[in-house]
């Protein structure tokens, strides 16, 4: 598994895009404790969704690490391991 910080966000979208204004729908007191406590609503929207993106890449990359991995295995089962058909040649057997 692969730990949070190697996917870096900067890498699955551009962040010097320009921003667009959207609609969300949002708990009525959680927008008005956020606004209290004088944090940036859409700033941390923002960093919620570079979040769940690179959360669902790393789910992927891991999903498919796990395919390449039994490919692997399953050709190592039917055709043998090349690190000791080499070895077993340098040993004259």
């Amino acid at each position: 598994m692969l730990p949070a910080r190697s996917l870096r966000t900067s890498a699955l979208y551009d962040k010097a895009a320009p921003k667009r204004a959207v609609n969300i729908g949002m708990n009525a007191e959680l927008l008005a404790r956020l606004r209290e406590a004088g944090l940036n609503v859409s700033a941390l929207a923002e960093e919620a969704a570079a979040a769940a993106l690179a959360r669902l890449a790393r789910q992927r990359f891991e999903e498919q690490l796990q395919a390449d991995i039994a490919t692997s295995t399953a050709l190592i089962e039917e055709w043998g391991d090349l690190g000791e058909a080499v070895r077993a040649m340098g040993d004259g057997r």
